[in-house]
């Protein structure tokens, strides 16, 4: 049965039973049976433009099965899945592959979410160590002479260019080459360095006082190897304190490079 579209009356017409039959009787059949097929009276399967402001639940039919259309939110037992045109994607899943959106757990494996009280283990082990620069007994400035100059260098191999620190330790002090017993004030920069890159500076070398009986003063430092090619470590110095004419000022100095190796 079809619907019959509402029929304009006119004045004075004589109302038929087949008039009132198509009018009230059929079109009342059909809207009691109407299957939304989008004729005539009908309405449409598809809703477009809807806004659910006032929408409180949705219900969703178990349907028995995964999506295949793209596009497609469908319940399959006690799931919700979306097909995106290549996969259903189970949206009541949790800690699914990476790239894929999922309900996500805290904790630290490779698909869950971070938790923000989280902690990392982090062990370091001393992979290889060299044995120390040898110590140089040649580097001196002369009476006036500020100049930057090396004090020791010693090469290094390390194991691996990834999660590798190499550290320095420099013992270096300073003395007359005279007989004068006089204390000047510390003056000198350190530099250490690779190549010509500087990694590391220390104005005024606190402790480099210039005394004959001063132990050897400590000093350190850090790089990370972009390499596993042998890599020559330096130290370098210069000199801004005068002292009295007839004298040259000697530093000694020897250099320590270990590999750390460190693993989360």
């Amino acid at each position: 049965m079809a619907w019959t579209a509402p029929r304009t009356w006119v004045a004075d017409e004589i109302v038929t039973a087949a008039l009132l039959n198509a009018q009230l009787r059929d079109n009342l059949l059909v809207l009691s049976t109407h299957a939304h097929t989008g004729a005539a009276g009908m309405g449409a399967s598809t809703l477009s433009a809807v806004t659910l402001t006032s929408l409180a639940t949705a219900t969703f039919a178990d349907q028995s099965g995964n999506p295949s259309t793209n596009g497609r939110l469908q319940r399959n037992g006690a799931n919700l899945l979306y097909y995106d045109g290549s996969t259903a994607i189970d949206l009541t899943a949790s800690d699914q592959a990476a790239g894929t959106a999922s309900l996500r757990t805290l904790g630290t494996g490779s698909t869950q979410a971070a938790a923000g009280n989280h902690t990392h283990a982090i062990t370091f082990a001393f992979v290889q160590a060299t044995a120390s620069g040898s110590e140089v007994t040649s580097t001196t400035w002369e009476t006036g002479e500020t100049d930057e100059k090396d004090v020791v260098d010693h090469p290094i191999t390390p194991g691996a260019a990834t999660n590798r620190t190499i550290a320095l330790a420099f013992m270096g002090n300073t003395y007359y080459d005279g007989t004068s017993s006089t204390a000047q004030a510390s003056g000198f920069t350190l530099k250490f360095k690779l190549g010509g890159t500087t990694i590391r500076t220390i104005t005024g070398a606190a402790g480099m006082t210039h005394t004959a009986t001063q132990l050897g003063t400590l000093y350190s430092a850090s790089h990370q190897p972009d390499s596993t090619s042998e890599q020559t470590y330096k130290v370098t110095a210069a000199n801004s304190a005068t002292w009295g004419g007839g004298y040259e000022m000697v530093m000694l100095g020897t250099l320590s490079l270990t590999e750390i190796s460190g693993a989360a």
